[in-house]
C-alpha cells in the first residue's frame, strides 16, 4: 500500500513538473525584489489590470513570452540555489497561471528554497488557498491607491469602470495575508500624475486600520515611478518621476503620521531605503 501511495505521489509530482506556463523572462539573482535577500525573479505573462504607468507592457501583453515546463524553470532554479533566498513570481499577474504558480512553489518546498509572490491582489481566492497550503513564504501585494475611493482605483489601474469590484478584491487580499504571511510587504508605486501625497497616507491608514502594524515583518514600501519605453500608456513618458528625496520625506511622513514602524522607498537611485536609514543593495 506505502508502495502505491509513494508511486502514486511521484506520478502526480512528474505531471505537475510537466505544467506549461508563459514567462517573459526571469533574473537568477535580483537584489531588489525582496527587501533585505537575493531572489530567483521570474516574470508571468499577462495581467487583469491595465495600469497605464506600467513599465512592463511587453510582459502583461506577451510581446515578451516563451512558454516553458514547470520542470524547465526547476532546473534553472538548482542551478541557482547556492546564490538566492527566495524564487518570485511577478508579472505581469502570476495568479492568473494559477496551476502552474502552485506547482512551481510546492516543487520549490521539496528544493529547500523559499517563495514569494508579487501580486495586484486581484484574486485573493488564488493568495488565500496558497496560503493556507503553507506555499508562500513572502508576499509583496500592491495597493494602487486608496481602497475607500474605487473611482480613483480604476483610473490607476486603467479599469475605470471596474474600480468598485477591483478595489474589493485588493482589499479581501490584504485580509487574506495580513495575519498569515511571513513576510509581507504592501506597496504603492507613487505616479504623480494620479497619486497625491494624501493619498498615500490614506492607503497606509488603511492598512493600519486593517492590522498591518501590528505583525513583525509586515512592512509598507513607497516604489518610484519611472518613465520607461515599455510603458502600457506611452503619454506616461512625459510624466516627471518623484525624486527619492521626494519619496524619503513622503515615508517619513506616513511613519509618522500613519504609526507604521517599518516605511521602506525603492527607487532607482537608491536601490531600497528605509525611512530614516538608506540601504544601498
Amino acid at each position: 500500500m506505502e508502495r502505491e501511495e509513494w508511486s502514486r505521489t511521484r506520478s502526480h509530482r512528474e505531471g505537475e513538473k510537466a505544467i506549461r506556463l508563459r514567462v517573459a523572462g526571469w533574473a537568477e539573482a535580483s537584489l531588489v525584489d525582496v527587501i533585505g535577500d537575493v531572489a530567483f525573479t521570474i516574470w508571468f505573462n499577462y495581467c487583469d489590470f491595465r495600469c497605464p504607468w506600467c513599465q512592463n507592457a511587453h510582459v502583461v501583453l506577451a510581446r515578451e513570452s516563451r512558454e516553458i515546463t514547470v520542470g524547465e524553470l526547476l532546473e534553472a532554479i538548482s542551478d541557482a540555489l547556492l546564490l538566492i533566498g527566495y524564487v518570485q513570481a511577478t508579472g505581469g499577474e502570476p495568479t492568473l497561471q494559477d496551476e502552474a504558480l502552485e506547482a512551481l512553489f510546492r516543487a520549490c518546498r521539496e528544493l529547500g528554497v523559499r517563495t514569494s509572490l508579487d501580486t495586484n491582489g486581484s484574486r485573493p481566492e488564488v493568495i488565500g488557498r496558497l496560503l493556507d497550503k503553507g506555499l508562500l513564504d513572502h508576499v509583496a501585494l500592491d495597493v494602487k491607491a486608496p481602497l475607500s475611493e474605487p473611482e480613483k482605483y480604476g483610473r490607476v489601474i486603467g479599469l475605470p469602470s471596474r474600480g468598485r469590484e477591483m478595489a474589493e478584491k485588493v482589499r479581501a487580499s490584504v485580509q487574506e495575508v495580513i495575519g498569515k504571511a511571513p513576510y509581507l510587504e504592501v506597496r504603492t508605486t507613487f505616479v504623480p500624475t494620479l497619486l497625491t501625497p494624501e493619498d498615500v497616507l490614506a492607503i497606509a491608514g488603511e492598512l493600519v486600520e486593517m492590522g498591518l502594524a501590528e505583525h513583525e515583518r509586515y512592512v509598507y514600501v513607497l516604489q518610484q515611478f519611472v518613465p520607461s519605453e515599455t510603458l502600457i500608456d506611452p503619454s506616461f513618458a512625459d510624466v516627471e518621476r518623484p525624486s527619492p528625496e521626494f519619496l524619503l520625506e513622503l515615508a517619513a511622513r506616513v511613519k509618522k503620521e500613519a504609526g507604521l514602524a517599518e516605511v521602506y522607498v525603492r527607487a532607482q537611485e537608491l536601490g531600497v531605503a528605509k525611512a530614516g536609514l538608506i540601504m544601498r543593495l
